[in-house]
């Protein structure tokens, strides 16, 4: 039976240590890869229902534990029960044989537990539709707090509504000298500064806007998913660490960027999008499915499902839009103000004496 048992532990040690020297082993019959993690290949785990990744991690973790530590008790009980010297013999206990089989680890529990680490690792706990949906909920706030902004400036701007009334019915002497006197008692020059936030508040409230509702749009399309859980598997980025979604209206540019990894572009998702999607990949890598990477279409075949044509057909129905508007340049604006100022004399409010002008 000790010679059965011999060649058994013979037998599986070779086959374990197969895998190290180039066979492929019992246990490990492939040498895939998830960073330093090896793939034992064992799938499906034992336990049932959500989450089996999590419970055979559990599961298996506890015995290897227990074992570790049943196995350093008898350990030191041994140690201490053998005698230093023949003078202590007395009383002294041989250990029975097989002491410490019970403690030794069993391989299968060990590549139970090491699948469920590469499975952990692997598993869609946080996905592209999470990450987008994330920066759809963060535009949004921004996009709220630069629309607080814009009332707020707003509001002070509109009381060049109030003159335009006082200005518009001033026909006659008497009701000149009334917008005059309107003027004087009333605060109602508008401050550069609130108008530049104003300007500027559209601005974010734009990049806002169109940034919340590509990333929600985004979150919800089979190949730009791919194409994002594709990078993230492939340069083993962890995407809830850091990694953020940026778009780009007038490029129609989505960008993705990574931990560890250059950054994924998505190009034409949303407009001029006849053809294929630009994909400017993390890295590059050959689809092989093994970590369900294969996006649901070819990359030849990844187009994008937005329907162009839609912002430019509701804006068109907005008030005052229009498409071949002078682009927003606060720096511009403020020198236009310079020379402005520069070239012609202006007229001011005399606080001295309450007269319009400079006397």
């Amino acid at each position: 039976m000790a010679k059965i048992k011999k060649m058994a532990m013979v037998s599986l040690f070779l086959s374990v240590s197969g895998q190290l020297s180039g066979d492929t082993g019992v246990y490990y019959p492939q040498a895939i890869t998830f960073g330093s993690l090896i793939d034992p290949n064992i799938n499906p785990l034992r336990p049932v229902g959500e989450l089996v990744e999590i419970q055979e991690l559990v599961n298996t973790a506890a015995y290897i534990n227990q074992q570790v530590s049943d196995a350093q008790a008898s350990v030191v009980e041994m140690s201490m029960g053998v005698p230093q010297s023949s003078n202590s013999v007395e009383g002294l206990v041989v250990p029975v044989a097989g002491r410490t089989d019970s403690h030794k680890i069993d391989l299968l529990e060990v590549a139970y537990y090491n699948q469920s680490i590469l499975d952990t690792a692997n598993a869609n706990y946080y996905s592209a539709e999470h990450l987008l949906v994330d920066s759809y909920e963060e535009n949004m706030d921004q996009m709220e707090a630069a629309i607080e902004m814009f009332s707020g400036a707003a509001t002070e701007i509109s009381k060049a509504e109030a003159i335009y009334t006082e200005a518009i019915n001033a026909q006659t002497d008497d009701e000149r000298i009334q917008l005059q006197n309107y003027i004087r008692a009333n605060d109602v020059q508008i401050d550069q500064s609130t108008v530049q936030t104003f300007n500027q508040s559209l601005d974010v409230i734009e990049d806002k806007a169109q940034a919340a509702t590509a990333s929600l749009w985004a979150s919800q399309d089979s190949a730009v998913l791919a194409m994002i859980n594709h990078d993230a598997i492939s340069t083993l980025s962890n995407m809830a660490n850091g990694s953020t979604v940026s778009y780009d209206a007038w490029s129609d540019q989505m960008t993705i960027t990574w931990d560890n990894a250059t950054d994924t572009v998505l190009q034409g998702v949303f407009f001029n999008n006849a053809d294929n999607i630009g994909w400017t990949q993390a890295t590059t890598e050959v689809y092989d499915g093994f970590y369900g990477d294969t996006p649901p279409v070819t990359i030849n075949e990844m187009y994008s499902a937005y329907s162009y044509g839609s912002g430019e057909q509701v804006a068109s129905m907005g008030s005052g839009y229009n498409i071949n508007a002078k682009l927003y340049d606060p720096v511009q604006l403020v020198q236009d103000v310079i020379d402005v100022t520069n070239e012609n004399p202006t007229t001011n409010y005399n606080n001295q004496n309450g007269n319009l002008g400079g006397n």
